[in-house]
């Protein structure tokens, strides 16, 4: 990505970088279950929409510091520009991937297992 890569920041920002976007995938999940219970149950369906736009709130904000704060660890002279694009849909997704291929390889590098879930720190 250009400059030097901070391997410490690097694994924790980029383990819970996946892990935000796994946490986005189910409130994803949360959702399509409440729109199948919306003709049953009207008023617990809307509470619960309430409860899930607040998580997602939560969550892209943190999807952004997170994409921020593993391309700045990578060496990224745009890592304001990962961030970003981050609040776009379906960007998000190829950002996180080339974010995490890069990431990836860089945790390889210095010797760092990377599962699943990321990083094993």
């Amino acid at each position: 990505m250009g400059g030097q890569v901070n391997v410490d920041d690097l694994a924790v920002s980029y383990r819970r970088l996946v892990l935000w976007f796994g946490v986005q995938l189910v409130f994803g999940l949360f959702g399509a279950a409440i729109q199948g219970m919306a003709v049953a149950a009207p008023e617990l369906a809307l509470v619960l929409m309430l409860v899930r736009l607040g998580g997602l709130l939560i969550t892209i904000v943190a999807l952004v510091i997170y994409a921020y704060r593993t391309a700045k660890a990578l060496g990224s002279t745009a890592a304001v520009v990962w961030g970003v694009a981050m609040l776009i849909p379906c960007l998000n997704a190829i950002t996180l991937l080339l974010i995490s291929s890069r990431a990836q390889a860089a945790c390889k590098e210095a010797g760092i297992p990377v599962g699943f879930f990321g990083p094993k720190i």
